[in-house]
């Protein structure tokens, strides 16, 4: 599963939320948010689908079409 940071990253700035903002809304950690975002880690679908319920986006929004 690819996950399109791009993508998370427009959402993340359309709801206006800062890394901290997106931890408290999603309920998961600074660290495992913040490696989300770089690409550094691959999410589970678990933790997925927190970060799109915190940025109000549906879960296939955030995965890369091949």
């Amino acid at each position: 599963m690819n996950i399109n940071v791009n993508k998370m990253r427009i959402a993340q700035a359309s709801e206006c939320l800062s890394v901290n903002e997106l931890v408290k809304k999603s309920g998961l950690g600074r660290s495992t948010v913040s490696k989300i975002i770089n690409g550094s880690s691959n999410p589970s679908m678990k933790s997925l689908g927190l970060i799109a319920k915190a940025l109000n986006i549906e879960v296939v929004e955030l995965l890369v079409e091949e």
